[in-house]
């Protein structure tokens, strides 16, 4: 479109000039000739005209230099019109926060979060940043800071109040009857391990050898009952296991007793003061030169560090929590809407000056040649209207002109 208004607008001039220099021979030939002249005349000299004017903005018509190549000689003034412009008016604060105003923040943000993927970005952008500042930390530098305080907290916690209350609840009814059951299974089993049985063999050959050197005639009659220390462990563990299944059916006067006497030693052990200060005394040593810097160390490096650490999952819970919470909350909503637009406001307020500068160096990064082709890209079509429009309207000049000129002469002669 633009090439063909050029020519079109070239086309006019060449008409006029052509027809100009056609009709000087008939010239004073008579009235129409006369206005055909006048009128090629002044349409040339009319697209003449715009030809030299519209070329002078961009170049040097004819090499001539004076009052030309506007642009050019120009660039400073107009670039910093432009920069004006656009910082002043256009791209004012006031007139982006105008529009900024009329614009609902938090349902842009809603929409983000639920039609176009933001939730997942917003994770990955919030994983990725903590797992980049967690790759930098010193992890032995941070265990050392940090395990004083831990060991501090330990030290304070009341372990021994803690283990007295846990005997208490250990000596109620359910609790006790439970873990005296667990307790006679343990003894059970352990009564017919193969060590257990070692030393109960150990323990009644003591037995046997200290009860016969009190009276030589007991040593007949172990033997002649033919009781061997291996005959001896077979009846003390039939005993005892016989003890103990009687103890686990829960029934009877002494399953009663028993029962009464392990939650009595339960409660004991609870308000022993004995046992409590001996817990805190052994807390309070083992903890004061108590030093895990170096496996809290390996630790960090093992699971707070690397693409997968412990603290991944919880992150995208917290976020999803408070992306959902916002998502429902209309409250949330007209804190977040505001908030935007108080922080648009701030950074326009702060830094509206980072508008001028990339206008600035946006438009100084125009050569002159650039700067002339992409401004007359843009005008060109409408400057090659003014150059046909000077060739008509001269045209139209001329023949008025001279059928004024015309009609004044003949009504004075």
């Amino acid at each position: 479109m633009i090439l063909q208004k050029k020519y079109k607008a070239t086309l006019a001039l060449s008409v006029s000039v052509v027809g100009t220099l056609a009709v000087l021979p008939m010239v004073g030939e008579g009235f129409f000739w006369n206005l055909l002249e006048a009128a090629f005349l002044a349409s040339t000299v009319g697209g003449l005209a715009d030809w030299f004017a519209v070329t002078a903005i961009f170049r040097k018509p004819l090499g001539i230099s004076y009052r030309t190549d506007i642009l050019r000689r120009n660039r400073a003034r107009i670039m910093q019109a432009l920069v004006d412009y656009a910082a002043d008016d256009l791209l004012s604060a006031a007139n982006i926060m105008a529009v900024a105003r009329k614009i609902d923040m938090a349902q842009m943000f809603r929409a983000y979060l639920e039609e176009r993927g933001g939730r997942a970005r917003i994770k990955d952008i919030v994983f990725t940043v903590l797992l980049r500042a967690a790759e930098t930390m010193d992890t032995v530098h941070v265990a050392e800071r940090v395990w004083p305080a831990i060991r501090e907290s330990l030290k304070s916690f009341p372990l021994e109040k803690f283990l007295l209350r846990f005997f208490d609840m250990l000596a109620e009814d359910g609790n006790s009857t439970r873990i005296l059951h667990v307790a006679l299974r343990a003894v059970r089993r352990t009564l017919h391990d193969e060590e257990m049985q070692a030393v109960l063999l150990e323990n009644i050959r003591d037995l046997r050898e200290r009860y016969e050197r009190q009276a030589t005639l007991r040593t007949t009659v172990i033997q002649a009952m033919d009781l061997t220390d291996e005959r001896l462990r077979e009846i003390a563990v039939s005993h005892m296991d016989a003890y103990l299944a009687a103890m686990l059916k829960g029934e009877g006067e002494a399953y009663e007793r028993l029962t009464a006497a392990f939650r009595s030693l339960l409660h004991a052990l609870g308000k022993n003061e004995s046992l409590k200060r001996a817990l805190a005394a052994w807390k309070e040593d083992s903890f004061e030169h108590l030093d895990l810097s170096a496996q809290f160390a390996q630790w960090l490096e093992r699971n707070v560090k690397g693409e997968a650490p412990f603290w991944r999952e919880p992150l995208f819970l917290l976020v999803d929590s408070k992306l959902d919470e916002f998502i429902e909350r209309k409250s949330l909503q007209r804190r977040a809407d505001a908030m935007f637009k108080d922080l648009i406001e701030g950074e326009l307020h702060d830094h509206h000056a980072f508008i001028t500068q990339m206008v600035r160096e946006r438009l100084e990064d125009f050569s002159d040649d650039e700067l002339i082709a992409f401004v007359e890209s843009r005008v060109d079509d409408d400057l090659q209207m003014i150059r046909i429009n000077g060739s008509v309207v001269g045209a139209m000049a001329g023949m008025v002109l001279f059928l004024i000129a015309y009609f004044v002469e003949k009504a004075v002669g």
